[in-house]
Order: structure tokens, then sequence, then C-alpha cells
């Protein structure tokens, strides 16, 4: 059996509209259905709910491909995200909720604010309209190295601390990205790696997001 969760293995989720009638229909079109359920379970007008998540069990679990092509399709109000899950069973609703909250069900939409390791400082330097954040890494003061370049003063707290894990390789000439990544995860886990270039030179750079700051 396959099942998705669409927010969408055999199965999948996706954050979806209020009913289950609605959802059945359009996922329905893809294979036949084996099981169907939409959390929270509950409506109550007086506790708002941004979004909910439904799972959908296929009879066959090679209807999950196809199903993970509906990620970003505007259903009704919302853009709907579609993920496979690795188990082949449906969570029951306190479990699924709990993965929603927490931010392991769907990576990057957890509620949590991302947060640079205790010794690392942001401060806020500068005056209006000419400020911008200042970090400074103790680590990195006492091994010599040059600070972080300063960042907008606009930029939110996650995307500060994306930045701040991520690195900036210069002229990587023909080395491969799957060489970078061999090369940086002797620190530690990569989490993405790109290249990239700059009209002003013909050198070769790659930005390489580390999984953690530290």
């Amino acid at each position: 059996n396959g099942f998705w969760q669409y927010e969408g293995d055999s199965s999948h989720q996706y954050r979806a509209p209020g009913d289950e009638r609605p959802n059945q229909t359009l996922f329905g079109y893809l294979g036949k259905i084996d099981d169907i359920r939409l959390y929270p379970t509950i409506r109550d007008v007086s506790c708002p709910v941004q979004s909910r998540i439904c799972y959908v069990k296929y009879y066959d679990s090679a209807t999950v491909n196809v199903a993970q092509h509906m990620t970003n399709t505007v259903f009704i109000d919302r853009a709907l995200i579609v993920i496979p899950m690795q188990s082949g069973e449906i969570p029951d609703e306190h479990k699924a909720l709990e993965m929603s909250s927490n931010g392991t069900l769907v990576p990057g939409l957890s509620t949590v604010e991302p947060r640079l390791p205790a010794h690392v400082v942001n401060s806020l330097e500068g005056v209006p309209p000419n400020q911008v954040i200042h970090t400074y890494d103790p680590k990195i003061a006492a091994a010599g190295l040059p600070s972080y370049p300063p960042l907008p003063a606009a930029y939110d707290s996650r995307k500060v601390e994306e930045i701040r894990r991520t690195l900036l390789v210069i002229d990587v000439g023909p080395l491969t990205q799957q060489q970078l990544i061999d090369h940086f995860c002797q620190a530690g886990e990569v989490n993405y790696l790109r290249f990239c270039n700059r009209d002003s030179d013909k050198l070769k750079y790659a930005l390489v997001e580390m999984t953690e700051q530290e």
C-alpha cells in the first residue's frame, strides 16, 4: 500500500483545506485511495487553524510519486505541499500534529525560530537608515579569522542564521560538487551546495550551507 501526506512510501501528506471531500476528489483522480484523514479533526471557530494536514493512503504505492507533483498547486485558497511519508501507516492525530508543530514533518515549516549557538552574538549597529547587523563569534576571533561581514538590518533572524552557516568558496576550479561536499563534510554535515559566478570576474564560486553554524 502507498500513502502520502499532503500539507501528502506509500503515504504522503499535505497542508490541506478543512474538508475531506474536496481533498478526496482531488487526489482520487491520481489513484484509488485506501484511507484519508484530515487533522485536526475538530474545528473550533474560537481557535482558528492556519493550515490542516491530510494523509492519503493509496492502494498502489506508485501513485505517491505522481502525487508529489501536486506540490505548489493552488487548491481552494492555498498552495499545497506534498511529501512522501516513510511509514506505511497513517499516524494518529496527536502524533501527526506533534510532528507538524516541531518541524519534523515538513522541513522548513517549523514554527520555532532558528537560533545561533549561545556564544555567537548578533548586534545592531549604526544609525538608521544605515544600520547593519554584526555577528561576533569568539571562536572565530580566537582563531585569528576574519569576522563575519555585516548584513542589512532588515534581515530577519531566520535569514541571518542561514547566512551565518553558509560558506563562500572562491575559485573552485574544476572541483566537482561531490568533491566539495566530501571535503566540507569533514567539518560537519553539508545541507546544500551550489555553484555561482560574478560578472566582474571569470572565477567559479561555490556556496556551501552547513546544517549547523558550529
